[in-house]
């Protein structure tokens, strides 16, 4: 790792160490750092391949980009929306900087926080993403796409160290999900599209 971390340096490649730090499998790891370099296989990204077929998001039908996908479709939109109203981040206003501000608010521990929380977001979008078009699933509601994504919060809590830390992804988890609960009861279906597409 370290040679291969420094052959990325000679090569002129910013590399971030933010990443290869966290606590979450190595796979999740490989995902954000191909997400950071903006190399994720969307449909934009296959069509530069020489990849023939339908460019449309699976969900909106917009054309698929990395961009589209993880910020701008409505189930991104829904998920980072949700963290702003609950937590008070503002959603990301690009993938850079998402890495580069979003997740850099303040010590290692909520950083670390914060790019875990954020793993888990883009991973469960990209997820059900490939389950609607490999699987021909239906598209998930809001409500299965966040708790999919506190599941992943619940798991890789149990891979930290710090114990903090491990009660903290716990403790958001769980407050996401009982507010999304809390929020569908109150005001119904509807306003959670309202919410993705302001």
């Amino acid at each position: 790792v370290k040679s291969m971390y420094a052959a990325l340096i000679n090569n002129g490649i910013t590399v971030s160490q933010d990443i290869w730090q966290i606590k979450v499998p190595t796979k999740i790891k490989n995902f954000l750092w191909y997400l950071k370099k903006g190399v994720i296989l969307t449909k934009d990204n296959l069509v530069r391949r020489h990849w023939i077929g339908d460019t449309t998001c699976a969900f909106c039908h917009l054309p698929e980009t990395i961009r589209h996908l993880f910020l701008d479709c409505f189930y991104a939109k829904f998920l980072w929306r949700a963290v702003h109203m609950l937590f008070g981040i503002s959603p990301p206003l690009s993938l850079s900087d998402l890495f580069n501000r979003w997740s850099k608010r303040g010590n290692k521990n909520l950083n670390s926080l914060l790019l875990i929380a954020a793993a888990a977001l883009s991973w469960t979008v990209w997820l059900t993403r490939n389950e609607v078009i490999f699987d021909k699933s239906r598209p998930k509601s809001f409500l299965q796409v966040l708790f999919r994504g506190t599941h992943w919060l619940r798991q890789w809590a149990q891979l930290q160290r710090c114990e903090d830390l491990r009660n903290e992804l716990i403790s958001m988890g769980r407050y996401l999900e009982m507010s999304a609960l809390k929020f569908f009861n109150s005001n119904g279906w509807l306003s959670t599209r309202s919410i993705a597409s302001s």
